[in-house]
């Protein structure tokens, strides 16, 4: 495939009330839309969405490395297969093609630091592109057995008790079956008080997962699952600091529930090592669940392997969005669909947050499920998305 066309956009979503984390409070979001249109007409859709606090780069750097790449991409020949989408990307390239696919960052000096949001986006483009092509759904892509929906949580962010029992109330109404607080950026006192109120609100039979963020030290996690703990917990993500995983280790072996690794993903380092089986850790993995976000990853097919090699050392994997817009959750959808396992629901039901969602798109979940379009690729068009 030929690339005639390849445009950067500006994005900035806007979010119906604050999000407040433990990493702190966020109103908007900004990055950019790529673009990738070849000889023959057809459209590739990816996303850029830096959090640059979660492991990505800058906004500023993400667009000047995209601007480059893009630039240099257009005009370009490609071959038509995934190996050649992992050949463009590749940051070991010289300039000579390799098998089908063509290399492309040898014409620019690397970039300063690692770039993930801008390897998402690119990298989401070109399989967009080469599924559009292919005439299959971008999951086909991942894998041949991938499941034709995605079972997904919604994300709770109501501030009041009444507000908040509503909002629980209300996704369950809906169809969801498991919902997702954000915890340590209060007191324990007042985590208790929430997490209470939306259990009593929904009852027994929901699951809900708490996210830590990393804000807890070891000591406050596993008080706080001592205390948590008892209103029947699915999940905690991340209760302890990123860097640490024999204190993560510590903590699932006394907790009451599943602990899930977020941004430990984040720096390579501490990936590799929750990848090795480590004989400080008994043996054993660190965790029962990795989180994968694809715009801190990489992309798609790096967080992919991080899957299977997860689920060869007996952890289960999910997948969430870093607070993006429609063409990064449906590119996030297409990986859940692929994974080992679909057991864990996928945080992609954040649509609901922004003030300008588009009314209509196929990524909108019904039920509590994503139902994955059975166009090609994406199935997303330009006008719906910008």
């Amino acid at each position: 495939m030929r690339i005639v066309h390849a445009t950067l956009t500006p994005l900035r979503l806007e979010l119906l009330q604050p999000l407040k984390t433990s990493r702190g409070t966020y109103s908007a979001r900004e990055g950019f839309l790529v673009r990738l249109e070849d000889e023959e007409g057809r459209v590739g859709l990816g996303e850029a969405m830096p959090l640059p606090e979660f492991g990505t780069e800058s906004l500023s750097l993400c667009g000047e490395v995209l601007g480059a790449w893009l630039r240099s991409l257009e005009g370009e020949t490609l071959g038509d297969s995934v190996r050649a989408v992992e050949d463009t990307l590749s940051p070991f390239a010289s300039t000579v093609a390799r098998g089908e696919g063509v290399r492309i960052r040898a014409r620019h000096p690397a970039p300063p630091a690692p770039v993930p949001a801008a390897e998402h986006a690119l990298e989401l483009a070109l399989l967009d592109l080469l599924a559009r092509r292919q005439g299959v759904p971008l999951c086909w892509l991942l894998a041949e057995e991938a499941r034709p929906e995605v079972v997904v949580n919604a994300l709770l962010g109501a501030e009041g008790p009444e507000a908040l029992a509503q909002e629980a109330r209300a996704a369950v109404a809906e169809g969801f079956g498991t919902l997702k607080l954000k915890v340590a950026s209060r007191s324990l006192e007042d985590d208790e008080r929430r997490v209470k109120v939306v259990r009593e609100a929904v009852g027994p039979d929901v699951k809900l997962r708490l996210d830590a963020n990393g804000a807890w030290s070891e000591a406050e996690a596993k008080l706080a699952l001592d205390k948590l703990g008892w209103y029947g917990l699915e999940l905690v993500e991340q209760p302890t600091a990123p860097d640490d995983l024999a204190a993560l280790w510590r903590v699932q072996r006394r907790a009451p529930c599943l602990i899930a690794a977020d941004e430990s993903l984040g720096s390579p380092e501490t990936l590799r090592a929750l990848l090795a089986i480590d004989p400080l850790l008994g043996g054993g993995p660190a965790v029962g669940a990795v989180v994968l976000k694809p715009m801190v990853l990489g992309g798609l097919l790096p967080c992919l392997v991080v899957a299977m090699r997860a689920a060869r050392l007996g952890m289960q994997a999910y997948v969430t969005s870093s607070l993006d817009g429609v063409v990064a959750r449906a590119g996030a959808a297409h990986l859940a669909a692929a994974l080992p396992s679909g057991a864990l629901a996928s945080g992609l039901a954040v649509g609901r947050l922004f003030a300008r969602e588009p009314d209509v798109h196929e990524y909108k979940p019904l039920h509590g499920r994503i139902r994955l379009p059975e166009s090609s690729g994406l199935g997303l068009d330009t006008g719906v998305v910008v």
